[in-house]
C-alpha cells in the first residue's frame, strides 16, 4: 500500500483536510456552539487517521485518534471551550508537522511532535487472534463493533460483511492500533462472549511497514496537484472529439481548396480552441482560501507569544486564482501577516484580508488599523543609511516611501526577532508580485492604519494584450492595465510646464510617450492612438504610433538578464513567429516620476 503513488495521494488529501480544519476552528472561534463547525473537524480528523492507518503511519494515526476521542467528547457537550481551541490548534500543528516529515522522507514523526496532542496516550499496534467456540454471527459482529470502540481497527480477516452472510470463522484476525492494554482487551471481548480468547502475535504485515522509512517524496508534492471534477474531465473529452472532427474537416477543405469551407472551418477550430483555453484555466484557478486558511493559526501562535489581542477577518477568500500565482502567494502572505503583527498593531486590533476580482484581475489588500506608517521615523533610517536626500518627509510619496522599504537590507526595526528585523522581507514581497506579472502598492497615513494592496492577474500563462507600435518597436500591454483607447488629434493636446497632457471631456491626464519610456531611437509622431492606463489612484495616458491589434497570448517568463529591466513583465511569440516583450506600465511610468532617494530603489 505504502507505494510513492498512494503517498502523493495521501499527502495531498491530507494537508487538504488540514486546512478545512483551520478554517472550522476560526468558525468556532466566531461562534463556538456552530454545530457544523463540530461536524466538519471530526469528518476531517478521523479522515486523516483512517488514510493515516491504512498507509502504515501509526504515529501519526494514533495523533489524530487522540485528538478525534477529544473532539468526540467535546461534541456531545456542544459548546467549544476556548482553552480546547487552543489544543486543537496546537494539534493541528503537530499534524502538520508529522506531514511534513513524511514528505520529506522521514515517516517517523521527530519524538517532540507527541508533545502538541497532551490527550495522547502511548499507542501500539497489536495483530490479535480471536476465537470464539460455539458463538452465534451476532456476537461476532458485536466483538467487530467492540474492537472499534477500543482503537482504529486497520485490518479484520474475515471480513464483518462476510460474517453478517453466516460464514462464521474459527479464528478472527484483526490489526488493532490502540493505547488499551492487552488484559483490558481480553475482558471488554470476554464481555461479548464468555468463552473468548485473545492472543497478541508478530504481525508480517505490521515489519513489511517498516519499509515505509525507506520512502521519500519530494518536499512540497502536495502543492503540485489540482482536485478535477469528473464533469469537467468529461468536457475535456468532448472538446478532444469535436476538435479532431474539425481537423479532419480542414484537411478535407484544404484537399479540395475549397476556401469557403477553409474559412468556416477555421472560424470553428477558433472557436474550439478558445472553448479549451477556458476550460484548462478553469481547471488550473483555485480559491484563495488554500492560502488563507492557515494564517489564522499564524496570528494565535503570533499573539501567544507577543500577548498581543490581534483578530484576523477574511473578506472573499472564494475567489479564484491561476494556481502558480496561490503558490507563489503564499510565502508573501504570511510575511505582510507577520509584519502587521510585528509592527503595525501595537497592542490590539484587527488585520483584514480582503480580496476582489475586477475584469481581468484580482485586487488583494492586507489592512491592520494599528498605528499606521510612520514616515518621520523611515526617513530619518534611510537618511541615516545615505539613501536619502535631505527634504521634508510630507513630501515623499507613497510609491517612494514602498520603494524604500522595500530595498534589501532595509528596516527600521530596533532589534532582531524570529519574524522580523532583517530587512529581507519586503523585498521577497515585491520581488515575488513582480515576477507574477502584477503590482504592489502602499495605502495609508500614520494614526490611520497601513494598507498593501496586491494586484494580481488571474492567470500568469494566457493573457489578452494589446499589440502596439512606439519607435519602431511592436510591444504588448495587459489590458488588464487599459481603461481605452483614442486617437486625438492635436486640438486635444496641452503643455503644462515641461510635461504633456490631455484633455478627454473633463478630465486633464498626463501623456507619456512610449517611445521615450523605452529608449528607442525613432522620433515620436502626432496624431497617433493615446492608449489610457491605470495608474495608483488615478489616470494616465501612453502616447504611441499605432495600434495592432488584440490578442490572447502564452505568456514566457524572463530569465536573467531580461528579467532585471524593469517595465517588462514577459514575452510571447506570435504566430509570424516574432518574439515580443509584454510591458508592465507601472514600472515604467515610476522611472518617470521624482524621487527623493538615491540609487536605483526600484
Amino acid at each position: 500500500m505504502n507505494s510513492k503513488e498512494y503517498l502523493h495521494i495521501f499527502l495531498d488529501e491530507t494537508r487538504e483536510h488540514l486546512s478545512g480544519m483551520q478554517h472550522w476552528l476560526g468558525v468556532l472561534t466566531e461562534n463556538p456552539e456552530d454545530r457544523q463547525g463540530f461536524d466538519a473537524l471530526f469528518r476531517s480528523v478521523h479522515s486523516i487517521k483512517g488514510m493515516a492507518a491504512s498507509m502504515g503511519f501509526r504515529h501519526l494515526a494514533s495523533m489524530a485518534h487522540a485528538m478525534e476521542d477529544g473532539l468526540d467528547r467535546l461534541r456531545r457537550t456542544g459548546r467549544m471551550p476556548a482553552e480546547a481551541l487552543e489544543r486543537l490548534y496546537t494539534g493541528i500543528d503537530v499534524l502538520e508537522k508529522g506531514i511534513s516529515a513524511i514528505a520529506a522522507g522521514r515517516p517517523d514523526p521527530p519524538e517532540d511532535l507527541d508533545d502538541g496532542v497532551d490527550d495522547a496516550s502511548p499507542e501500539r499496534s497489536r495483530h490479535l487472534r480471536i476465537t470464539m467456540q460455539g458463538a452465534e454471527p451476532s456476537r461476532w459482529l458485536l466483538l467487530v463493533n467492540e474492537l472499534m470502540r477500543l482503537g482504529t481497527l486497520q485490518k479484520c480477516r474475515p471480513d464483518p460483511e462476510k460474517i453478517a452472510e453466516g460464514i462464521l470463522p474459527e479464528v478472527l484476525e484483526a490489526e488493532l492500533v490502540s493505547s488499551i492494554a492487552l488484559q483490558e482487551i481480553t475482558d471488554r471481548c470476554r464481555g461479548i462472549f464468555e468463552g473468548t480468547a485473545v492472543e497478541d502475535v508478530a504481525s508480517e504485515e505490521a515489519v513489511a511497514t517498516s519499509s515505509a522509512q525507506d520512502l521519500s517524496v519530494r518536499h512540497g508534492v502536495g502543492q503540485s496537484t489540482v482536485r478535477i471534477p469528473t464533469s469537467l474531465l468529461d468536457r475535456f473529452v468532448g472538446l478532444t472529439g469535436e476538435l479532431l472532427t474539425a481537423r479532419h474537416r480542414l484537411q478535407e477543405s484544404l484537399q479540395k481548396r475549397q476556401e469557403d469551407d477553409i474559412e468556416a472551418s477555421c472560424r470553428h477550430l477558433d472557436r474550439l480552441l478558445g472553448d479549451l483555453r477556458y476550460q484548462v484555466l478553469d481547471a488550473r484557478m483555485v480559491p484563495l482560501e488554500a492560502v488563507t486558511a492557515t494564517l489564522p493559526g499564524l496570528v494565535r501562535e503570533m499573539c501567544r507569544k507577543t500577548g498581543k489581542k490581534i483578530r484576523l477577518k477574511l473578506v472573499g477568500t472564494e475567489v479564484r486564482l491561476d494556481r502558480a500565482i496561490l503558490e507563489a502567494l503564499s510565502e508573501p502572505l504570511v510575511h505582510m501577516v507577520r509584519n502587521a503583527v510585528d509592527h503595525g498593531i501595537e497592542e490590539r486590533g484587527t488585520i483584514t484580508i480582503t480580496a476582489r476580482r475586477d475584469r481581468d484581475r484580482v485586487t488583494l489588500d492586507v489592512e491592520d488599523d494599528g498605528r499606521g506608517l510612520d514616515r518621520e521615523h523611515l526617513v530619518e533610517r534611510a537618511r541615516q543609511e545615505g539613501l536619502c536626500t535631505a527634504g521634508p518627509s510630507d513630501a515623499i510619496t507613497d510609491a517612494e516611501i514602498l520603494n524604500l522599504i522595500c530595498r534589501p537590507g532595509f528596516s527600521t526595526a530596533s532589534c532582531l526577532t524570529e519574524t522580523s528585523g532583517r530587512g529581507i522581507g519586503m523585498d521577497v514581497v515585491r520581488h515575488t508580485v513582480d515576477k507574477l506579472g502584477g503590482t504592489l502598492q502602499i495605502l495609508g497615513d500614520r494614526e490611520r492604519g497601513t494598507r498593501f494592496r496586491f494586484i494580481l492577474p488571474l492567470t500568469v500563462s494566457i493573457v489578452p494584450v494589446l499589440l502596439v507600435k512606439a519607435g519602431g518597436q511592436v510591444v504588448a500591454v495587459p489590458t488588464m492595465w487599459i481603461e481605452q483607447t483614442h486617437d486625438l488629434p492635436d486640438a486635444h493636446w496641452e503643455a503644462v510646464g515641461d510635461r504633456q497632457t490631455v484633455r478627454l471631456g473633463a478630465r486633464e491626464l498626463p501623456v507619456y510617450v512610449l517611445s521615450e519610456l523605452l529608449g528607442c531611437p525613432d522620433g515620436f509622431r502626432r496624431k497617433s492612438s493615446t492608449i489610457l492606463c491605470e495608474l495608483r489612484g488615478g489616470h494616465g495616458a501612453l502616447a504611441v504610433d499605432a495600434v495592432s491589434g488584440h490578442q490572447d497570448v502564452f505568456v514566457k517568463p524572463l530569465s536573467f538578464p531580461l528579467n532585471g529591466i524593469q517595465g517588462l513583465s514577459g514575452a510571447t511569440i506570435l504566430g509570424d513567429g516574432r518574439i515580443i516583450f509584454l510591458l508592465d506600465p507601472f514600472s515604467l511610468l515610476l522611472n518617470r516620476k521624482p524621487r527623493a532617494f538615491k540609487g536605483d530603489v526600484l
